[in-house]
């Protein structure tokens, strides 16, 4: 039997190693249904850093999204010449990691498909971010890691695991 609460903000949550709720929303040039995870163990003891990261995350989501995209792009100007070097001589490369000029060209590259906010055990530590596939690091993924509000750190997603 699968755990099931109604919370005061979060909404309607399923737990799954984690409260998960899924969402349709717009961001990267797509509508599409993402999940949310809030961290937290069965007994959905949530911390109030984390009720406060999700309000701020979506008090103004376009606004929010607009900072991902800016910080995505910028990452991806910054590292894209060391990712297209370690592909090397693939033919593929300019499919994985093409050279793009607007962050507009980044979307066909990076698929959000959840929204995490991870236990902090920290009260001043407000932590959210998106957990991406992308072309590039098929692995490792794509974070985009928000702390009070601003992004502080593009990488691999374990910057929010």
């Amino acid at each position: 039997m699968q755990l099931k609460i109604k919370h005061e903000v979060f909404d309607d949550l399923t737990y799954d190693y984690g409260w998960i709720e899924n969402i349709e929303l717009e961001l990267f040039g797509v509508r599409k249904t993402l999940q949310i995870i809030i961290d937290a163990d069965e007994e959905a003891y949530f911390e109030t850093a984390q009720v406060q990261a999700y309000n701020e995350f979506f008090n103004d989501f376009e606004e929010t999204v607009r900072h991902a995209e800016i910080a995505v792009f910028n990452f991806y100007q910054k590292e894209s010449p060391e990712i297209r070097a370690q592909y090397g001589n693939d033919l593929d490369i300019n499919k994985y990691v093409p050279y793009i000029e607007r962050k507009e060209e980044f979307y066909k590259l990076v698929s959000p498909e959840q929204i995490i906010f991870p236990a902090t055990f920290d009260k001043s530590k407000q932590i959210a971010g998106f957990l991406c596939e992308c072309s590039w690091e098929m692995e490792h993924g794509l974070g985009i890691k928000f702390e009070n509000g601003e992004v502080v750190e593009v990488g691999f997603q374990d910057i929010l695991l």
